[in-house]
């Protein structure tokens, strides 16, 4: 099938025939808009602007009506380890991969109350969250292919937006934050190359980046355990900053420039631990991070336990760290706890600012959809006046893949 098979297919598929005058009043009412910006530059940006919510509706139609093999690849976690598919470490199978794949489609909802150092209420409200992964095949083995995600947030370290219930204006904004190029040519190697998300490691949001983040550049890993020991080796290059610009196009211009740079391994020793190391030079900075996963069995005291921290070099010599355990209580609920120290202002996870915190996050997963979790942060010892002295999040998570996952296996 062509990609233009796919919006207008030809008699005889197993397309429904409604979806077909809906795209084209979407495509068609997009260029008469258009048509009404000035000049033939504005008419190109705006274009590009308001296709993209136009291009992922019409991706959810086609979603709907087509039958489309979508990619069964769990949503990713702060905590776990980012699931490796057959795109991602170079194997292929002998079958033609599909043409378009979603990879994750997740809505939230939360309530966010922060109170500072100094006795003030500064965030005190309901937040909306919205996550969409997909990518184009652009062979029949799916060696190489264009990788986009769309997501709430303004900001860099943001992935919410406000509701207008409580503190702070409705935010209703959309951004495409990355766009990139993956390519496997052969087993184990893998080039990325575009706008896209920094790699922690086992590391997690707490003393690495935080998961809302991205930068522009170029990512080669190596897979290739039984000949180099460890499980990935990876080198990251490209800039990272434009905090205040999610959105990937306008930030396509930094391509070529380079503050930013990152040499890390990953290794599993076994079914139970995992460990990652890595060093990174940020706009001058020098850090070391390393990080240790422990999933234990069923029958160990702690289901999940997690070490890491970082060592900033130069300038300004410091360090930070992060001790995390979880346990699962019954089948559908889980708690955990930790301490967090963090010696300096970064861009890791907006929970977790300057200064030292115990937190407690408690994990109800009604199933493969619908979970709730509940996260409360509080800074202890002596903490910054205008920083968060106690945060709490109640956060109410839908995996909308898996709705469209089990549509589609029925």
């Amino acid at each position: 099938m062509t990609p233009a098979e796919v919006f207008w297919p030809r008699p005889g598929t197993s397309f429904s025939v409604t979806c077909y005058p809906v795209l084209r009043l979407l495509f068609s009412g997009t260029l008469l808009f258009t048509m009404r910006t000035q000049g033939l530059r504005g008419r190109i940006l705006s274009y590009f602007r308001i296709s993209i919510p136009v291009l992922f509706l019409g991706a959810l139609i086609i979603a709907f009506n087509a039958q489309f093999v979508f990619a069964q690849t769990p949503t990713p976690t702060p905590e776990g380890v980012a699931a490796t598919t057959a795109a991602s470490d170079g194997t292929t199978s002998s079958k033609a991969s599909p043409f378009f794949k979603f990879d994750a489609l997740t809505i939230g909802t939360r309530y966010h109350f922060i109170r500072t150092a100094n006795d003030r209420i500064t965030a005190n409200n309901f937040q909306w969250q919205v996550g969409v992964r997909a990518h184009l095949n652009l062979d029949r083995k799916g060696r190489y292919a264009i990788h986009a995600g769309i997501f709430t947030g303004n900001v860099i370290t943001i992935g919410w937006n406000n509701t207008g219930l409580g503190t702070g204006s409705p935010v209703t904004n959309i951004y495409l934050k990355q766009l990139y190029f993956d390519a496997n040519p052969v087993k184990g190697f893998e080039v990325k190359i575009g706008g896209f998300a920094p790699d922690n490691g086992e590391n997690t949001e707490v003393t690495g980046y935080d998961n809302d983040t991205y930068m522009m550049g170029e990512r080669i890993s190596v897979r290739l355990p039984k000949r180099l020991y460890f499980d990935e080796i990876s080198a990251t290059n490209g800039y990272f900053g434009d905090f205040a610009v999610p959105n990937v196009f306008r930030r396509f211009k930094r391509m070529g420039r380079s503050n930013y740079h990152q040499f890390m391994v990953r290794k599993r020793l076994n079914k139970f631990v995992a460990f990652s190391s890595d060093y990174t030079f940020d706009s001058g900075v020098d850090i070391l991070r390393e990080g240790v996963k422990v999933t234990g069995p069923k029958s160990s005291f702690v289901d999940l336990f997690q070490f890491e921290m970082y060592e900033r070099l130069d300038p300004s010599p410091g360090y930070g760290l992060n001790i995390y355990a979880q346990k699962n209580l019954k089948k559908h609920v889980a708690v955990g706890g930790g301490y967090a120290r963090i010696d300096r202002s970064m861009i890791n996870s907006d929970r977790f600012p300057r200064g030292n915190r115990l937190y407690l996050n408690w994990i109800v997963t009604f199933n493969k959809e619908l979970s709730v979790t509940t996260a409360l942060t509080q800074g202890i010892g002596p903490i910054q006046s205008t920083l968060p002295r106690t945060r709490l999040d109640i956060t109410f998570a839908y995996n909308f893949f898996e709705t469209l996952r089990r549509k589609k296996a029925h």
